[in-house]
């Protein structure tokens, strides 16, 4: 599917994927209390929020944050506008997966839920080469909680995310790709639902009669609608894990 078409469809919602701000405070929590980053970069940033949070907590770090569809990173500047946070974020449209960069330029790289788009391997591999050593990662990425997973669950996601690990799983990937994971958390479900599903919700009742006559809009919603009745239904099998991250080279 088209992704300008994609990422139009989630224009004006408070966030683009799964989250809350609490996860984003509580995860800057967990790098040690005297780091202090002077530059981070905050990649598939959508209009953020969680961007918001960064440079409040960060108040002396300039915040880069880089999205691929320009009208997140409008949103995002004036969100920063009106919390008096414009001095402190950049916006900066680029692909994820073509940073342009310099090699070894930021102290804190940070991705909330955007890492899939790579795969999660290919993107901390790739992501290393900007930070610099022994400074941090921070990325959420979906995770099985159990073993054994409801069969409509796993059926489900082997059509949607066919690579996706249990926590032990994606720790050994974090490992595999030099970092160290200093901790980890799993998402509450009022990340999934209280600025993402509920208005993704409605927003999709405008979506529907918008693209009645576009067939690749419709079943992409349809999707949507069965996600979330999958989490409905799953949410203690699946979800969200935060990962506290150290570069180790």
């Amino acid at each position: 599917m088209d992704i300008t078409l994609v990422c139009t469809m989630f224009e004006e919602l408070p966030r683009q994927g799964p989250g809350v701000d609490e996860s984003t405070t509580h995860a800057c929590s967990l790098i040690p209390s005297d780091f202090k980053p002077g530059k981070t970069l905050d990649i598939g940033c959508g209009s953020g929020m969680q961007t918001l949070t960064l440079a409040k907590i960060f108040s002396d770090s300039k915040i880069t944050a880089l999205d691929i569809h320009q009208p997140f990173l409008d949103d995002l500047t004036m969100r920063a506008k009106d919390a008096g946070l414009e001095g402190n974020i950049v916006t900066h449209q680029a692909s994820m997966d073509n940073l342009p960069f310099e090699m070894a330029s930021f102290d804190l790289i940070w991705s909330e839920g955007s890492a899939f788009i790579m795969g999660l391997s290919l993107a901390l591999q790739y992501w290393k080469k900007f930070l610099k050593p022994d400074r941090y990662l921070v990325v959420s990425d979906c995770t099985w909680f159990t073993d054994s997973p409801s069969d409509e669950c796993r059926a489900f996601f082997e059509e949607l995310c066919p690579d996706m690990k249990s926590e032990s799983g994606t720790e050994e990937i974090i490992s595999s790709a030099g970092y160290r994971a200093i901790s980890s958390f799993r998402l509450p479900d009022s990340g999934w639902w209280d600025n993402y599903y509920s208005p993704l919700k409605e927003r999709m009742i405008l979506l529907k009669e918008r693209y009645k006559d576009n067939d690749e809009a419709q079943a992409f919603i349809r999707g949507l609608e069965k996600e979330m009745d999958i989490h409905r239904k799953y949410s203690k099998e699946y979800g969200y894990t935060f990962f506290v991250l150290k570069n180790l080279k």
